[in-house]
């Protein structure tokens, strides 16, 4: 079993973890946030490193939408 704790220090950022807290989860692994972490557990390395990618896929995304947020 492999587990992977993210520290994240922005409120934007967690909320939309905690909504995917529905939508990841399969049989080998899953997200969920607990005390302003991101937490990913998996099975085996397969597991962790495509939840690893949908972590940081989020975060990239969630990012450039703040950016944008600038210009409007």
């Amino acid at each position: 079993m492999y587990k992977l704790i993210l520290n994240v220090n922005d409120e934007f950022i967690l909320r939309i973890f905690k909504i995917l807290e529905q939508e990841v989860r399969f049989p080998r692994g899953r997200l969920y946030v607990e005390n302003g972490k991101v937490v990913v557990v998996a099975n085996d390395a397969s597991s962790l490193r495509s939840l690893t990618h949908t972590i940081f896929r989020t975060i990239y995304i969630a990012e450039s939408i703040k950016s944008l947020e600038m210009f409007i």
